[in-house]
């Protein structure tokens, strides 16, 4: 409420500007060929990282004032963050604690019922699911027609009572899908309401969420901005004692001009999320200007990102793999073992796909891409920062060319039946090839 009043363009200058000078003066700089980085310029990243939040501070677009921290307040932050924190209850709980770049342990894979990223938002793929199951005689049916006729003409729109409504529609098909598999008090992934009333509603009712099953998004807002929104969102997460998901996505190409500026931006931008929210888990997600993640650049800000919170912070790390080709490309698959090998050998402790419901035998199944994908971070786990960056470098040289035009893809649909998650002959026989090619490549498939 006192900060400095800055106008927003200033505080942007004054943010590239300082950035410009701590990449150079903390020498950070990464290596040609290198993805993943030493412990000396991790180390270097971070320093430079709590620099910049000192001297710039974050700011509210709300107020026009900058949030202005002192060194010893950001130390507070750093020391204090949380180490570990436990998703779920009861048989169905995990307890998630920071993880190291070349540990033994594989990062834990979590199967989300809906948000499923092939899609355009939670929307689109909630009607799809809700369409294929619509003529059962089954508890999932019946929700489905419910849900339908509750729904019809609701558009999911910020600050409106269907964002409300959709988020709260979420909430009862994951909570129904997590019981049908046996799994009623998983976590079943972070809330999809958008605003705080959405979020308050999810959590308010018997057939709701408990605080064990999802949490909420506390991000801030690109680069080092906040509004009172995301402030109340934390605040109403500290008070109900419900997970709180940080991650800021900082820009390269923006006020960020290269990889290492984007890796000391994200350090600063998950420092100033600690500071009001005392997040329990962080989502560090560098991109280019498209909103991709799979181009060398990205990738090692990512990387140099979650390793220096790792050596420095400690806070529990998990990560998405977001692709540009679409699905049923073989590139997509490169990209997605790409990712994941960098974000296992990062030391992120937990990444999470979709989707995933009763198949015939009432167990969980989800689709390919999951298995792809917890195969390879299950069998990098413990491989040295030398051996992944060869690993690295020979996959990405598959799929870097296809990046400036990307091949497409067909919907989700078209490659499984959304009612029993059956995949085609064609996805499975794709899946088969690329595991052999990648295990050709030096993948240690166990």
């Amino acid at each position: 409420m006192d900060g400095p009043v800055m106008a927003e363009q200033e505080f942007d200058l004054k943010l590239s500007r300082e950035l410009r000078r701590l990449a150079a003066d903390y020498g950070v700089r990464f290596q040609p060929g290198e993805i993943i980085c030493d412990d000396a310029t991790a180390d270097a990243i971070f320093q430079a990282g709590m620099e910049l939040l000192c001297r710039v501070g974050f700011y509210n677009v709300d107020t026009s004032r900058v949030i202005v921290l002192t060194r010893d307040e950001v130390e507070a932050v750093r020391r204090e963050a949380p180490k570990q924190f436990t998703r779920g209850a009861g048989k169905d709980a995990v307890t998630m604690a920071a993880r190291s770049h070349n540990s033994p342990a594989a990062p834990y894979g979590f199967r989300w019922p809906l948000l499923h990223p092939h899609f355009s938002g939670t929307e689109a793929f909630l009607s799809e699911m809700i369409n294929a199951h619509l003529a059962e005689r089954t508890e999932l049916g019946d929700l489905a027609r419910e849900l339908k006729s509750w729904l019809d003409g609701v558009e999911n729109k910020a600050g409106t009572v269907g964002d409300t409504m959709w988020a709260i529609a979420v909430a009862r098909w994951c909570l129904t899908v997590a019981r049908l598999v046996g799994q009623p008090d998983m976590y079943v992934g972070t809330c999809a309401g958008i605003t705080a009333p959405a979020v308050l509603a999810c959590f308010s009712g018997d057939r709701f969420y408990r605080k064990h099953h999802s949490g909420v998004s506390v991000s801030t807002m690109p680069e080092l901005k906040i509004n009172w929104e995301r402030l109340q969102m934390a605040f109403i997460a500290r008070e109900a004692g419900v997970a709180k998901r940080i991650g800021g996505v900082t820009v390269l190409g923006g006020y960020a001009r290269n990889a290492e500026e984007t890796a000391i931006l994200s350090i600063a931008t998950l420092l100033a999320q600690l500071s009001y929210s005392a997040g329990d888990w962080a989502h560090l997600a560098p991109v280019d200007l498209e909103g991709h993640r799979t181009r060398r650049p990205v990738m090692q800000a990512q990387s140099g990102a979650c390793r220096a919170s790792e050596r420095n912070i400690g806070v529990a790390a998990t990560m998405l793999q977001h692709t540009k080709n679409g699905m049923g490309s073989v590139f997509r698959l490169y990209e997605e073992a790409a990712l994941i090998i960098e974000q296992t050998c990062s030391g992120i402790n937990s990444f999470w796909h979709y989707p995933c419901h009763p198949g015939a035998d009432g167990k969980p199944k989800s689709d390919l891409d999951f298995d792809l994908v917890d195969k390879v971070a299950r069998a990098v786990s413990g491989m040295e920062r030398e051996e992944a960056n060869e690993l690295l470098n020979r996959i990405v040289k598959l799929y870097e060319g296809s990046l400036d035009h990307p091949e497409k893809g067909r919907p989700f649909s078209y490659y499984y039946d959304l009612r029993t998650l059956t995949p085609s002959p064609e996805m499975v026989e794709l899946h088969r090839r690329v595991e052999e090619q990648l295990a050709g490549l030096g993948v240690p498939f166990r």
